[in-house]
């Protein structure tokens, strides 16, 4: 018998109090835990937010996962938050004879055993606000602009059965992402409003070299479509790569736009370093997003429940974020 824990409904509860704050104002898919890296997350990608980096990071994440994100501060000028959430389907095996482990598992064990997961998914939701004033502070083409992005991603993950008999080892993860855009611009000088709705796909793969090296790939807007006013934004190649230096630290770095592709993201070099101190119940972190000092930290509050912080070093506004993320099972 599952039966659900105290701290388990204490997180669910928490969630739903965050879930109705932040469903008030708007909703990025990234996370305070990876901002306090400076971003660098493809090659790591082992928590829900892996919807936005990675796909394919979804298949290493035992059990369900959600996190509710936002920016804490100068909201009027500039606010986003995040909503994100990944779960299992999981193999389910019919034994034609009498299994110890099933028959323990069914009617023994009040906790069962760890099932394994066939496939994963991920969905997020975001909504990002820049208002006038952001546009003025950030001047050039932002200039008098206001700008409001509603996002939603989904996301599969799985292991390759055959990266065994490949590569010796059964960690390769391969996943595919789906995403609907929307892009509102409205340049107040010109009394101009454009929108741009684009529906897209990547896919993304993650390899375990060993327990302590992983790597990750992902490719933009492999397939898309685009609707109303703007060009498409092209496809883009993102590499990243993460290694446990000693037990409990890890350094990551992604390159973000390798092939430096017309029409899409700037190219971008992130860096990040994750230190796990007091048995993993707190976590150090720092990074750099193409030169931009980036601080964190993350705390367990309860078995199941985590609360990340994070502080990006802006030019124009110095940025606090906040997170909750809640383990199921």
């Amino acid at each position: 018998m599952n039966r659900q824990k105290p701290y388990q409904k204490a997180g669910i509860t928490l969630l739903l109090i965050l879930l109705f704050v932040v469903s008030t104002t708007i909703a990025n898919a990234q996370s305070a835990r990876s901002r306090g890296m400076g971003g660098a997350f493809i090659g790591i990608s082992d928590d829900e937010s892996a919807t936005y980096y990675n796909p394919a990071g979804l298949s290493q994440i035992q059990g369900r996962e959600a996190s509710i994100q936002a920016k804490v501060n100068e909201r009027d000028v500039f606010d986003w938050n995040s909503i994100a959430f990944t779960g299992h389907i999981y193999e389910d095996h019919v034994e034609d004879k009498f299994s110890i482990t099933d028959y323990l598992e069914h009617n023994i064990l009040e906790e069962p055993l760890p099932r394994r997961p066939k496939y994963s998914y991920g969905v997020s939701y975001t909504e990002d606000h820049r208002s006038e004033e952001f546009g003025n502070l950030v001047g050039g083409e932002y200039l008098g602009t206001k700008r409001d992005i509603k996002d939603l991603q989904l996301a599969f993950g799985t292991r390759f059965p055959i990266a065994r008999r490949m590569l010796a080892r059964e960690q390769l993860y391969g996943g595919i992402k789906f995403r609907i855009l929307s892009v509102d611009r409205y340049i107040k000088s010109l009394r101009q409003h454009t929108k741009k709705d684009t529906q897209s796909m990547g896919v993304g793969l993650m390899y375990h070299y060993n327990d302590r090296v992983t790597g990750g790939l992902t490719v933009d807007n492999l397939i898309e479509n685009v609707d109303g006013d703007g060009e498409r934004n092209g496809v883009s190649l993102n590499l990243g790569a993460a290694v446990e230096i000693t037990k409990g630290t890890t350094i990551s770095a992604d390159a973000v736009n390798i092939t430096n592709s017309d029409r899409t993201n700037d190219q971008q070099y992130r860096l990040g370093v994750e230190k796990k101190f007091i048995e993993n119940d707190l976590t150090m972190r720092m990074g750099t997003l193409n030169g931009t000092l980036t601080l964190g930290f993350g705390m367990n509050i309860l078995p199941h429940i985590r609360v990340d912080y994070a502080y990006y070093d802006g030019e124009v506004i110095r940025e606090h974020y906040v997170g909750a993320h809640v383990t199921f099972d």
